[in-house]
């Protein structure tokens, strides 16, 4: 497999990134880049190279992307995932670089000049995937997949009906959809399906690594904010590690195929995904839309990674 992370980070980013250092070497990992999300893209640059020290994995590059959305202004979340957008755990500093291409332009060529497919692991976003996309249309042909977090059949989390990501850039997420490339959509419907509870992170603790204990800050950091805690007395949700789990094991998520479209003109629902469970819609099938986790067996994936990892 050959794939680029796409990413934000962010708590739970944190936790994707890191599984997928933990189960992919350097020539599967093309490289990991940047966009504007849950923090700004600069510090979502910084925050992703202290990631790559943690895991002692400095030659992977990383490209900075995007700092706004397509059409709209910015919405970030350090409100969610603290200033530094990693809960203020204790991330080590990195001493390298980012690389001074442009997110856009390595997401092109790197996928154009790969003699495998690629497949893109999208946590945060749409921005730089939309803007790959749109600079080099001849990508498609050359992705496997794109999986994505982001959305929801049901209902949102940073308005009644839009999850965040989609929110944050709903015109680069209706550029993606309509794409053609073939797309696994990891929504608030499954994500919210596997808690990092009060038991499972006693078990991470027991494993008495760095990165295990800083496994657990990063899934426990939204545990005091009060609307969360009130929607989920039991442990939060991991939303950005069902991408790479699903990429390490896709076995572990299970969905089915569906339409979904994305609003991108109404103020009231900007950035709702509409998920046609149903297909009386008409259109076609576009994304493989998943519903159901064995949450267990993700949970004792992160822990297995947490062992490996330093």
């Amino acid at each position: 497999m050959k794939i680029i992370i796409d990413t934000d980070p962010g708590t739970d980013d944190a936790v994707a990134i890191l599984l997928a250092l933990a189960n992919f070497n350097d020539s599967e990992i093309l490289g990991i880049t940047t966009v504007s999300g849950n923090v700004p893209v600069e510090r979502g640059t910084h925050n992703a190279l202290r990631i790559l020290s943690l895991a002692e994995r400095d030659s992977i590059e990383v490209y900075e992307g995007c700092s706004q959305p397509l059409e709209r202004e910015l919405v970030t979340a350090e409100w969610v995932h603290g200033n530094d957008g990693l809960a203020g755990l204790d991330f080590p500093e990195s001493d390298k670089e980012k690389n001074e291409t442009h997110a856009v332009d390595f997401i092109g060529t790197a996928i154009i000049e790969s003699k495998e497919k690629v497949t893109i692991g999208v946590l945060g976003p749409m921005t730089n995937i939309a803007n790959s996309l749109i600079k080099y249309p001849d990508i498609v042909k050359n992705i496997e997949k794109i999986v994505f977090m982001g959305g929801s059949a049901t209902g949102g989390n940073t308005t009644p009906v839009a999850e965040f990501n989609i929110f944050v850039d709903p015109q680069a997420a209706k550029i993606v959809l309509d794409s053609g490339v073939p797309l696994v959509m990891m929504g608030l419907d499954v994500t919210q399906q596997a808690l990092a509870s009060e038991e499972r992170m006693e078990r991470l603790k027991e494993l008495d690594t760095k990165t295990a204990l800083l496994f657990n800050g990063l899934m426990t950091s939204l545990n005091h904010i009060p609307l969360v805690k009130e929607k989920f007395p039991n442990g939060t949700p991991v939303h950005d590690a069902f991408v790479t789990a699903y990429l390490i094991n896709p076995d572990l998520i299970s969905g089915i195929k569906v339409n979904v479209d994305i609003e991108t003109s109404s103020e009231l629902t900007m950035g709702q995904t509409v998920v046609d469970t149903l297909g009386i819609s008409g259109k076609k099938q576009n994304v493989l839309w998943m519903n159901d986790v064995d949450s267990d067996k993700l949970f004792k994936l992160i822990n297995r990674s947490a062992s490996i990892l330093p």
